[in-house]
């Protein structure tokens, strides 16, 4: 296994917060998942502000147009290919609850060879793919996504893909691993 693939977390975790809003926030976490999830015990614990803006970022997600189904694709794939095993999880226990095909999950990183996805699947996931990876996408795929969605929903896919990555980005190198949410 490569090094950096052995990645285990860097920073202790906060369990007791001196802010009433991290207790608070500690309190929901217990109520709603059963226990305290990890970015607060270990990334929000620090910050008050970026657990303000992470909050502000999901609840984001309900004010937007973009289909539901569609986000929690866009959102499951973004966190497995960045194998981002906390947000994967929790991404995937969301989805649950949601009941989302999970077939889906099961298949996203071989898409484009699968018969469980909708053409129009396809296209979100492949214009998806190149954006986090090159942080770009070709004319070809960005194409091939105008064909099936609006400007704005195009726009709302590409928010949804950054937004992903934005918290991939802090999980995974801070070492957070998978909360075991739903198992």
């Amino acid at each position: 296994m490569h090094p950096l693939n052995q990645v285990i977390m860097r920073l202790h975790p906060i369990e007791n917060p001196s802010s009433l809003i991290l207790k608070a926030a500690y309190l929901f976490s217990k109520k709603t998942f059963g226990k305290v999830l990890s970015p607060l015990l270990v990334i929000y614990s620090r910050s008050v502000p970026i657990l303000q803006v992470s909050t502000k970022i999901l609840s984001t997600d309900k004010k937007i147009s973009l289909d539901k189904n569609i986000n929690l694709l866009i959102r499951n794939f973004v966190s497995k290919l960045n194998d981002c095993k906390f947000c994967s999880n929790a991404i995937e226990h969301l989805s649950q609850q949601q009941k989302f095909d999970m077939r889906k999950i099961k298949e996203l990183l071989n898409f484009q060879n699968s018969t469980t996805y909708s053409q129009t699947e396809k296209a979100v996931l492949h214009y998806v793919e190149q954006i986090s990876t090159t942080k770009t996408a070709t004319q070809e795929a960005f194409d091939d996504l105008k064909k099936f969605f609006n400007d704005k929903e195009i726009v709302e896919i590409t928010w949804v893909c950054a937004s992903e990555n934005y918290f991939n980005m802090q999980a995974k190198p801070l070492g957070l691993t998978s909360d075991e949410l739903g198992k």
